[in-house]
């Protein structure tokens, strides 16, 4: 290892910064952190303070965007949504039109193309709730239209997913921000579990990775709000587990543990808001002596 290694390790992790923010300051940090640091191997403090301070610069720069905070933490939560629901495709082993459908759902989110999202949400939405909208014999088709719903409750998401949709749609804000590509991790990640040897759907090692990326990204979520003090990630989380909550209060879960899993995240979609509202201190005038 060298320092050019060292140059190219921070640089990697310089990306955690908004792109204005490396071209303005990314020199001026490289060239700090190559000074301070003159050891062969990059240090583990220092790259994990640009990954933190990269994210809340990313924090701090959404809440200076044009649009509504409030379009911006609603197209979060039904990107989450539409993540869900892809990586829930994934796996019943759906077919791969509706993998393709429900792919290109996430891709619309992901680029903020709102005309593109709501066509597909609405098919989605429908299409899990054909069971309920036409009966019974409307259920048919799961290879080609993907799983139907046969209670109200279980169809929420998808209804919260469509109507979001056309809300956004309609209301059309300036513009909405592209997402990060790194959300698509999340649907991988189910693919890998899906097909990983010994890993049943839905099974133990699935519960515990879903519960652990949501977790993560919830916190993350509380970190942001304190950092930006925006209620837009606190409309983001409740888009997203409000509906399982509800889900859960209806048919109450038969096991603690998914008693537990539904309470901690309400309790962490309660934190979210709760920061964001927090008032900030006022700094103490000195009084002139």
């Amino acid at each position: 290892m060298n320092k050019t290694f060292a140059e190219r390790w921070y640089r990697l992790f310089l990306r955690a910064f908004p792109p204005g923010h490396r071209a303005e300051y990314g020199p001026e940090i490289i060239g700090t952190l190559l000074n301070d640091a003159p050891r062969r191997v990059p240090s583990a403090r220092e790259t994990a303070g640009l990954l933190t301070a990269g994210y809340a610069a990313r924090a701090r720069a959404a809440t200076g965007e044009p649009m509504p905070w409030w379009a911006d933490g609603a197209h979060l939560g039904l990107l989450m949504l539409a993540l869900a629901n892809l990586a829930y495709r994934i796996a019943d082993h759906a077919s791969l039109g509706w993998l393709a459908v429900s792919a290109l759902l996430v891709v619309a989110f992901l680029r903020g193309w709102t005309l593109l999202a709501l066509p597909l949400a609405l098919a989605v939405a429908l299409s899990t709730g054909r069971a309920m909208l036409w009966g019974l014999d409307a259920a048919g088709g799961t290879q080609l239209l993907g799983p139907a719903y046969h209670d109200w409750i279980s169809l929420a998401p998808y209804g919260l997913l469509a109507a979001g949709a056309v809300v956004i749609a309609i209301r059309r804000p300036r513009i909405l921000r592209a997402r990060s590509w790194w959300w698509t991790a999340i649907p991988v990640a189910a693919l890998v579990l899906t097909h990983a040897p010994g890993v049943r759907e839905y099974g133990e090692t699935w519960q515990l990775a879903r519960a652990g990326i949501e977790g993560l990204v919830l916190l993350a979520g509380v970190w942001a709000t304190a950092v930006a003090r925006s209620p837009r990630w606190a409309l983001a989380a409740a888009v997203y587990v409000l509906p399982g909550v509800a889900s859960a209060l209806v048919n109450p879960p038969s096991n603690v543990q998914d008693t537990g899993y539904w309470t901690v995240l309400a309790a962490l979609v309660l934190a979210i808001a709760a920061t964001a509202w927090k008032p900030q201190p006022v700094p103490e005038r000195r009084r002139p002596h």
